[in-house]
């Protein structure tokens, strides 16, 4: 017996009815479930400490604040960030109180108390920079220093060329004076 093309086709459309009815009742199961609420996230804390003064430009504000709490820290309550902060006060170069020569002695004892804290890789790095920095403006200064001398030694050696010139027009004019 032969089917017909129609009757072949009419056979499989009951399989896709009920796939569309399971694929209806899977999405209306998957909306009628309850949204799981999600906790709000605490916002970040900062990663580097004195990105608050960065942003907020308060330094005197932040200065005093480390101040007091590197005097009020024991070995109980860690002072690392307060050294961390100082030392950055004053190697920072936008900051106000900007003198890298203070804030050394802040990173270095960072380094030494506390040698595993994250804070005192920081500082670590801070003070190879700052190391450096001295160092090139030392450098700076003294070849500043000798620029000053060696212009100095020009500006003499030009004088001593003018009179030198002078005294030859002085001496080739009496030799004139002299054969007239």
């Amino acid at each position: 017996m032969r089917m017909r093309w129609d009757e072949g086709r009419a056979g499989k459309g009951w399989k896709r009815v009920l796939l569309q009815a399971i694929l209806v009742l899977l999405f209306c199961w998957g909306c009628s479930r309850a949204p799981v609420a999600i906790p709000p996230m605490p916002p970040p804390q900062p990663v580097f400490p004195p990105q608050k003064v960065m942003a907020s430009g308060d330094y005197a504000g932040f200065l005093a604040e480390n101040q007091k709490a590197l005097a009020e820290c024991s070995e109980q309550n860690l002072c690392q960030e307060p050294l961390f902060n100082l030392g950055f006060i004053y190697a920072y170069p936008k900051s106000p109180y900007y003198q890298p020569g203070k804030g050394l002695p802040y990173f270095e004892e960072l380094v030494q108390r506390y040698p595993e804290s994250p804070l005192a890789f920081q500082a670590t790095a801070w003070l190879h920079l700052m190391k450096q920095h001295i160092t090139a403006e030392d450098r700076r200064r003294r070849l500043q220093g000798e620029m000053k001398s060696k212009n100095a030694a020009i500006n003499e050696l030009r004088k001593q060329i003018k009179r030198s010139r002078e005294i030859d027009l002085k001496i080739e004019q009496k030799e004139r004076e002299l054969l007239k």
